[in-house]
């Protein structure tokens, strides 16, 4: 996976011009719109940055995603730890992909629907990888039993999922990851499986 390390890098400057562009964009958009001593209210500051998104350029967005989605299918295709480990390490050294890929492993639940379910949860999962545990630790939680419900609604097996997920993952803490390998293997077995993502499931699937 070597030759992903200049593409990766690549995207690190195309993120730091782009959210550089919406920062400028955001903060004059802002600034117009508050005049003298006037707070915006939520909706009007989502206002903006959907504004200021628009305005940086929405095609940065729509190539991320598809960037993101061609490193995880690759990531998965990849049949030996040593270069998975690298792309973890490398997207780990940059703060705005790293962002973005925790975001990715997010955005692919909305994904997991109908015949393509299975390879959105698939790459979600393999971008969850990838993150390693660089987030925070209940958010990491909370997302995987988003992951296991959205596979029993999407009649994939979570259980294979997971298992194959977790045969990806960092073992260990090198790389600065947090042993996500084992975080799926057992999740299942988790506390938190029990008490937060057992009850959601159907009796049948519990």
């Amino acid at each position: 996976m070597n030759d992903w390390k200049p593409k990766i890098d690549e995207w690190q400057v195309r993120l730091a011009q782009w959210q550089a562009r919406f920062d400028a964009e955001y903060s004059a958009l802002a600034r117009k719109r508050k005049g003298w001593f006037r707070k915006l209210s939520q909706g009007e500051l989502e206002d903006i940055a959907a504004e200021a998104r628009t305005a940086a350029g929405d095609d940065v967005a729509k190539d991320l995603f598809a960037f993101l989605a061609s490193l995880c299918d690759a990531y998965r295709a990849e049949k030996l730890p040593q270069p998975r480990a690298k792309v973890r390490a490398w997207i780990g050294m940059q703060p705005e992909l790293l962002n973005a890929a925790w975001s990715f492993s997010q955005q692919a639940l909305e994904l997991a629907r109908g015949q393509d379910a299975q390879l959105a949860l698939e790459r979600g999962l393999a971008a969850a990888s990838i993150v390693d545990v660089r987030v925070d630790f209940n958010a990491v939680l909370e997302l995987l039993g988003r992951y296991w419900i959205a596979a029993r609604k999407a009649n994939v097996d979570p259980k294979a999922l997971f298992a194959s997920t977790a045969a990806l993952s960092n073992r260990g803490m090198g790389g600065g990851g947090a042993y996500f390998s084992q975080m799926l293997a057992e999740f299942e077995a988790s506390s938190y499986f029990r008490d937060t993502v057992r009850p959601q499931l159907p009796r049948a699937s519990a």
